[in-house]
């Protein structure tokens, strides 16, 4: 109906509220040059752009293919730029934190390499990576072999648009290709159905249970060397 506000669900709100401590914990203690450059990849609207160049006191760039989303970004007052996430229209060494919120799932597993090269290429040496996506087998998951024994449907992470789910495992070794992992969190461990559980929105950095977490979160640093 015309005029009518659609509610925001309770779910969505601890889920926002548990990803801003999430981004604020794995941030912690990062120190870009003062006025450094934050880059963010496949940003949408900039949101989490501005959350997390504010917690970092960065000017932040935002990135995406879509015109609507750079526009988006634009009316938040962000400098936003339409590309392609294979190949980014950035120089060499220019970001001094670069980020990709969930984007990697939406590539093959070659092209999420290529991806992890070209953030390699834009951040400095010694630059920042933060980086997350869906796990493969998060406990979310195990519903997916139900289904799967059903009817052939394979577990997607909730979204049809997605190609490529990673373990920690795998995800770990991909971006330790070109970046020194330094933490790794998981976020999310099960749903919190209509009333909240006090453990649901866990944010861990313990191994064996981010294993088992929706969202894997990943700090990492670019390696001394060249740019490219």
């Amino acid at each position: 109906m015309k005029g009518t506000m659609t509610a925001i669900p309770d779910w969505y709100e601890r889920w926002q509220a548990g990803r801003l401590r999430l981004i604020e914990r794995a941030v912690a203690g990062l120190q870009p040059a003062p006025d450094g450059l934050l880059l963010d990849i496949a940003a949408g609207d900039g949101g989490y752009s501005q959350l997390v160049a504010e917690r970092l006191g960065a000017r932040a760039v935002t990135h995406d293919r879509d015109r609507g989303e750079c526009a988006l970004a634009a009316a938040r007052g962000l400098s936003a730029v339409r590309g392609d996430v294979l190949h980014l229209p950035f120089s060499d060494a220019v970001a001094d934190v670069a980020v990709a919120f969930e984007i990697i799932e939406h590539l093959t597993k070659a092209q999420g390499r290529l991806m992890i090269d070209e953030l390699h290429r834009v951040t400095k040496p010694g630059g920042t990576l933060l980086l997350s996506t869906p796990n493969r087998f998060a406990l979310e998951s195990l519903k997916g072999i139900v289904h799967y024994l059903k009817d052939g449907a394979v577990w997607n992470a909730r979204d049809e648009t997605h190609v490529s789910i990673y373990s920690r495992r795998e995800l770990l070794a991909t971006i330790g290709a070109r970046f020194d992992v330094r933490r790794a969190y998981g976020y999310y461990l099960l749903e919190a159905g209509r009333r909240p559980l006090p453990f649901a929105y866990t944010i861990t950095s313990n191994a064996l249970l981010s294993n088992l977490c929706f969202i894997l979160f990943v700090v990492a640093v670019r390696r001394d060397g060249s740019a490219g």
